[in-house]
């Protein structure tokens, strides 16, 4: 962990939104909903689990009302031991315990911000490589997920090939999201081959994504997608994304009840398959433009809504993760201050993860610029986040006796030794005087994000895969093409 994450888990600052009552009231209501009005489940399997399990199942709708002892006695099981993110040898891990915010890049835009041109343009899988390797070179990504889906490759398995370009680029815990089943199980398949292992429920180095559908289902492919992952014993974020005034109630307490029944569901379904799955409470408030007829991503409803939905999970005892994308559509200030509202309210929440680092317009585009000005922006609020400490180290009572009236600190041995602790210093703001600045280029932020990103993909060198094992993962995608093709 590095200095600036091992610092943040004493986070001193904290924000809530709802009082004890309102989360309880929020929760027999959302006991209410799935014992009485039920969810939607579009496969079988996962309608026999809940009905062995002692749900109300009509096969005929596909509608299934889960009693309130099962989703408790299904919290409880996926709460037991906490939820750890190891990195591909195993050997480094990150504990989500509320103690600290670790951020994850993605996620799955299908359109890159051109370095050179400054034009969008389809994503490709080169891209993915480049962003895996600026992703494994910034301390304040914890995680890696595919920051785009390729556009270059075959369409049935672009997703693969996205897996492959992380895979083959960073060592770091990864983030996947298959739209499906198979693409679950070759997805997997090729971590194992990454990893060296089969078990992956042990160590766990990826963390799978599937979303419910607003309001109230659970489709077959993202069942296939949860069952796969919960089968394997890997860790699994659920995700539904409701549209306030479209797909959820126009109230964000409407829209926060729909989104925690929709997620206990899945964590139910989770653990049939495999009790003890770790299972994540994710998020990604969203209301509706009256006037544009658009979701909108990072309204400041969406922000209450982050710190509300982070309260609910820890009420529940779960992990929590949120995304943190823009609803502009170019690297400017309103992206700037999106993102840093979005990345605040996530901190001081206790929100566990941060996702979609890199990305804007809506998770549209990704710009390896906005990756690192991202990384820089995160980098300012993990600092406003630990807030300041009082003690007679900090205080330096001692010191001011002895510097005096009219003296200066600048040369003593206390402001050498704590300065880099206390005071955080940006890697691409410019804090210089115009002149120095002007000196230096008189660049803006976006150009030295530039510069940046091509200085890391010329010098940074993730831990490679062995050739072999490279290999393999092209077996693995070949194989899934060839079978889809059939």
């Amino acid at each position: 962990m590095n200095e600036s994450a091992a610092a943040c888990n004493q986070m001193k600052l904290s924000g809530s939104i709802l009082s004890h009552d309102e989360i309880v009231e929020l929760d027999r209501a959302s006991m209410k909903i799935l014992s009485d009005v039920g969810i939607l489940v579009a496969s079988e399997r996962a309608l026999k689990l809940l009905e062995g399990a002692g749900a109300q199942v009509d096969y005929v709708k596909e509608i299934a009302k889960i009693p309130e002892d099962m989703v408790r006695k299904s919290i409880s099981s996926s709460t037991e031991t906490p939820l750890e993110m190891f990195d591909r040898t195993g050997t480094s891990s990150i504990r989500l315990e509320g103690k600290h915010t670790y951020n994850i890049t993605g996620f799955d835009a299908i359109y890159t911000l051109d370095s050179e041109t400054g034009e969008r343009r389809p994503s490709t899988k080169r891209d993915d490589e480049e962003f895996g390797r600026i992703a494994d070179a910034l301390p304040n990504i914890a995680a890696v997920g595919n920051e785009v889906i390729p556009q270059d490759v075959p369409g049935r398995s672009a997703e693969l090939h996205a897996v492959q370009a992380i895979l083959c680029n960073t060592s770091k815990h990864c983030f996947f999201a298959p739209s499906e089943g198979k693409v679950a199980q070759a997805t997997l398949e090729m971590v194992r081959a990454a990893c060296g292992r089969s078990d992956l429920s042990t160590r766990t180095p990826v963390t799978l994504q599937a979303s419910s559908t607003a309001p109230l289902r659970w489709q077959r492919k993202a069942l296939e997608t949860l069952m796969e992952a919960a089968a394997a014993g890997v860790n699994l974020n659920l995700l539904p994304q409701p549209v306030a005034g479209m797909t959820a109630p126009i109230t964000l307490a409407g829209v926060l009840l729909l989104q925690t029944v929709e997620t206990l569901a899945g964590l139910v379904i989770a653990q049939l398959v495999r009790r003890g799955v770790h299972v994540i409470y994710g998020y990604c408030p969203t209301t509706l433009d009256m006037r544009e007829a658009n979701p909108a991503l990072t309204a400041p409803e969406g922000v209450i809504m982050r710190v509300a939905s982070a309260q609910v999970a820890k009420y529940y005892g779960l992990p929590s993760l949120s995304s943190d994308n823009t609803d502009s559509h170019v690297n400017d200030e309103q992206t700037a201050w999106e993102k840093a509202a979005i990345y605040l309210s996530i901190y001081l929440a206790g929100t566990d993860i941060s996702l979609d680092m890199g990305v804007f317009s809506g998770g549209l585009i990704a710009s390896r610029e906005q990756l690192v000005i991202d990384s820089e922006i995160l980098g300012y609020v993990e600092r406003v986040a630990r807030g300041m400490q009082i003690d007679e180290r900090t205080l330096a009572i001692d010191l001011i006796s002895k510097v005096g009236h009219g003296g200066d600190f600048l040369k003593e041995p206390h402001t050498l030794k704590h300065f880099k602790a206390e005071h955080w210093l940006p890697e691409i703001s410019s804090r210089a005087a115009v002149g120095r600045w002007l000196k230096r280029g008189g660049h803006d932020v976006v150009q030295s994000a530039r510069e940046k990103a091509k200085r890391i993909l010329t010098e940074h060198h993730p831990s490679a895969l062995p050739q072999n094992t490279i290999a393999e993962l092209t077996r693995i995608l070949e194989q899934f093409e060839a079978g889809s093709a059939q």
